[in-house]
């Protein structure tokens, strides 16, 4: 029998993997292919899985944890199981939470119960021009993704000068030899880019958890003040890593987005969106979150406190 090929895409947060996986999806390419996609996220919202198009494929989504964390092994053996049994796609397409460890990845695929099914086609790394080398530093992740992948594919590469991103360009070569590079938008970074791919495992990348100083909520709630929602921004964007969702601030629904301190909004145009918002932040708190973000909800979220016996 042969193997259904997984083709695993990564990339720190807001590198913009979604609107990649969307662009290859709507390329002759694909059009012919029976597709399963399986989003993660880091939240438990479920934002991603909502931005493709209903023809684009089977979508299932994982979102109890960093792809491919061992809280959710068992989801994921399940899904793939689903997926082979039900779906019998041509191929898989896995979009992996950008706070993911591509190695947790491989080992899941070569467990008894999924590798007499799937095989690794390829890795493919979306770079974030713009932040890569602010977070690489601390986000170890973000490296681990960019040395475990076949390819890499450099985004957001048109708010640079040539020269800047040439240094990227070196950077990543000397971080990942191997890779091939393309840049997002060029003629060359459609799917032909990925079918020309030769999956390597890798072993030198040291393995990371997710550090202990990334949290991810979500605000619930559909109905937004754009005021309040602005000034809670405000208290927290030096400590987000990543905002999405979708709000109404009066006007339909709208996809916000947030990539470190950039704030961004467009009007969501599909049916039955899944309202409120996954925030990611960094050295900052849950709750800390919850308090800036909350009174924007409207009506504003209510926290009930539990007494203690005898008040």
């Amino acid at each position: 029998m042969n193997k259904i090929p997984v083709y695993l895409i990564t990339g720190c947060l807001g590198a913009g993997k979604t609107t990649l996986l969307n662009h290859w999806l709507a390329g002759p390419e694909l059009k012919s292919k029976r597709i399963a996609l399986l989003i993660n996220e880091f939240g438990d919202l479920g934002v991603d899985g909502q931005l493709f198009p209903d023809d684009a494929g089977t979508v299932f989504e994982l979102n109890r944890g960093s792809l491919f964390c061992a809280c959710i092994r068992s989801d994921f053996e399940a899904t793939m199981h689903a997926i082979a049994d039900q779906v019998r796609p041509d191929l898989v397409i896995t979009e992996a939470t950008g706070m993911a460890q591509t190695s947790d990845l491989f080992s899941f695929i070569e467990t008894p119960a999924t590798r007499e099914q799937f095989e690794i086609a390829c890795n493919v790394c979306v770079i974030d021009a713009l932040n890569f080398t602010k977070v690489l530093p601390t986000l170890k992740a973000v490296a681990s993704q960019a040395i475990w992948a076949d390819g890499l594919v450099i985004n957001k590469s048109n708010g640079l000068n040539t020269d800047q991103v040439d240094k990227l360009s070196s950077l990543l070569k000397d971080l990942n030899p191997r890779a091939k590079q393309v840049r997002f938008g060029s003629e060359n970074f459609g799917w032909p880019f990925v079918e020309s791919l030769h999956h390597v495992p890798c072993t030198d990348a040291p393995l990371q958890a997710p550090p202990a100083e990334v949290v991810a909520c979500t605000i619930n709630g559909r109905d937004f003040d754009r005021a309040a929602f602005q000034t809670g921004f405000e208290q927290i964007r030096g400590r987000l890593l990543r905002m999405k969702g979708i709000v109404n601030f009066g006007d339909g629904p709208r996809l916000v987005e947030s990539v470190f301190d950039s704030l961004t909004e467009r009007p969501y145009t599909a049916n039955n969106p899944r309202y409120g918002l996954t925030v990611i932040g960094w050295k900052i708190t849950a709750d800390e979150i919850r308090s800036a973000l909350h009174p924007a909800v409207t009506p504003p979220v209510v926290t009930i406190g539990l007494q203690s016996p005898g008040t």
